[in-house]
């Protein structure tokens, strides 16, 4: 592999290989630096052991311990088997006699002469001088010393191998190996393996002092030393949360109601902090937010440092959720650790392994606080930062839990801290009423979406786990019994209220229909008086008129009357 025209070869140890990005110089001097105990053996058994499984070879040159002894302790690791292949590996025994006198000039050209014929003759590409300073001990030249490393440093420029040369550091942090004073300026590529103490345990860190010509990680690494050798972190915790996208689409938090309290669940590739005193049900949401994942055919990954797996499968099961089942179907993979079993540092890479070998969607972490609990060679929450970084950049959503001593959201906040970069806080607690305790939820903050600042009562049931409204009664926020009990009084009253409507309902129906038959009884005089009043207009018109018609007679009469008499007259006269 090449970066900016450097050839390098890669190391086969993923987190070395990432650091380095690709590998150490394929022809050239690499110098190994660090204290008794930090690893600087063990890299160079673990680089070879990884070469003979790519069928490459290798030599491995000794100045302080048997060949049988090296092979002994590497035996102690998962590759150990490895360096005892003589074909592929070659152990030479190079210490130095204890009682030899220096005489004459220093120098390494025998060692060289060696070193060509046996990579000449096993075709290796990797050559390993461990403990090289105590060769140099006996040249106090520094100049003689610096010339003989460069002779070494040619050869293997010249021969196309990677040279790797291990030396115990000065006490004096950051200062080059005892005897090879002056040596740093020369070769092109120093690694510093360093150890401390952190709460009694031993806390070992990596870092590239210098890799010229190339790119490189410039931060101090955390480095574990377990049964697979030196593990490093991996590739994917040297990506930037700032290559993540943001993702619109919605997942449910296994909760119906809490869902809908949301707006529609978590944003895909979002953090989540769920924070609550012990047993407000931290690790419940947890575990239904994994078997939403489960249900919608992605995968989980729940680490718990608080239980072990068993435990917290039999508990989830009392409020209807079934991980033993999508733990059968490979859709969960709970993982359990104590916190006190290592530091920080240790729990990191734990976590960045599982993360690389499950590729989950889903990461719970329950409690972060545990987590932190670990001591540490520095301030544990950058861990976290980048932890969430990590998981932001590959997609994933991450829900951690956190635990808080005290029933306030100061101590939440002011525990993990990681309440200040989660994009989803959930808080829950207690709420002590009537002799009982019931557990609140409320949603304290969730970046880009609409979400209700309503406290929640959460319930658990064997049915599953739901949100009822709270109860409010003047200033007074009832929960539980009290609740149910206030809800049942307003029911009661709003019963008897109901039937006193309905008895005055009654009432002013009766009185209505009272008053309608009234009505119906005076529209009937009514008529009745109207009738008679229209018959008395008939009858008075009808006797007008018969008036009115005799009156006519009785003139017509008359004028007939008048009439004779004035011809009696006239036959008169």
């Amino acid at each position: 592999m090449t970066d900016q025209g450097i050839a390098k070869r890669a190391t086969g140890i993923d987190g070395l290989d990432a650091a380095t990005r690709g590998g150490l110089p394929a022809a050239g001097t690499t110098l190994v630096m660090g204290a008794p105990g930090a690893g600087k053996t063990v890299l160079a058994q673990q680089i070879l052991a990884h070469a003979a499984r790519r069928d490459e070879s290798g030599i491995l040159v000794s100045f302080e311990e048997p060949p049988d002894q090296l092979r002994t302790n590497a035996a102690a690791f998962s590759w150990g088997d490895r360096i005892a292949d003589t074909e592929r590996i070659a152990v030479l025994d190079a210490r130095p006699q204890r009682d030899v006198e220096k005489s004459g000039r220093f120098d390494l050209a025998g060692m060289v002469a060696i070193l060509d014929a046996e990579t000449d003759r096993l075709a290796a590409s990797w050559v390993m001088l461990d403990g090289i300073d105590q060769l140099l001990r006996f040249e106090p030249d520094e100049a003689l010393a610096v010339n003989e490393v460069q002779r070494l440093d040619d050869w293997a420029r010249e021969k196309g191998v990677t040279l790797v040369v291990t030396a115990k550091q000065a006490a004096s942090e950051d200062r080059t190996a005892a005897h090879l004073a002056g040596i740093e300026f020369m070769l092109s590529t120093i690694l510093v393996l360093s150890t401390e103490l952190v709460g009694r345990r031993l806390n070992r860190r990596f870092r590239i002092l210098k890799y010229r010509g190339t790119d490189h990680v410039t931060d101090e690494l955390p480095m574990v030393l377990d049964v697979h050798g030196i593990n490093l972190p991996s590739a994917s915790a040297f990506i930037t949360a700032e290559s993540a996208r943001a993702d619109n689409t919605r997942l449910s938090t296994g909760i119906p109601r809490l869902d809908r309290l949301l707006d529609g669940g978590y944003y895909r590739g979002s953090s989540v902090l769920v924070s609550g005193a012990p047993g407000t049900s931290k690790t419940t949401l947890g575990a239904a937010f994994a078997a939403a994942t489960a249900a919608r055919g992605e995968k989980a990954l729940l680490v718990s440092f608080d239980e072990p797996e068993n435990q917290i499968v039999r508990n989830m099961g009392s409020v209807g959720l079934d991980l033993q089942r999508i733990l059968d179907a490979g859709k969960l993979r709970l993982a359990s650790r104590s916190p006190w079993s290592g530091l920080v540092e240790e729990h990191f890479m734990a976590l960045l392994g599982w993360i690389d070998a499950e590729a989950p969607d889903v990461l719970i972490i329950d409690p972060v606080s545990g987590l932190l609990k670990g001591a540490s060679g520095e301030s544990p929450f950058p861990m976290v930062e980048r932890l969430l970084a990590i998981a932001k950049a590959r997609g994933m959503t991450t829900l951690m839990t956190s635990l808080t001593e005290r029933e306030s959201a100061d101590a939440e906040a002011s525990l993990s801290h990681v309440s200040t970069i989660a994009d989803t806080w959930i808080s829950l607690d207690y709420r002590a009423h009537g002799g009982e305790r019931n557990r609140a939820l409320s949603i304290v903050k969730s970046r880009g979406t609409a979400h209700s600042n309503q406290v929640r009562e959460l319930v658990l049931s064997s049915e599953g786990i739901d949100l009822a409204d709270v109860y409010e009664y003047g200033s007074e926020v009832l929960m539980g019994t009290a609740r149910v009990q206030k809800e049942g009084e307003v029911a009661q009253a709003a019963r008897r209220e109901r039937m006193e409507r309905d008895r005055r309902r009654g009432e002013l129906d009766q009185r209505l229909k009272q008053i309608e038959a009234r009505l119906a009884e005076a529209e009937s005089e009514k008529q009745r008086i109207q009738a008679e009043i229209d018959l008395e207009e008939q009858t008075e018109q009808e006797a007008d008129t018969l008036s009115e018609r005799h009156a006519e007679k009785v003139r017509r009469r008359r004028d007939a009357e008048d009439a004779d008499e004035d011809t009696d007259k006239e036959n008169g006269s």
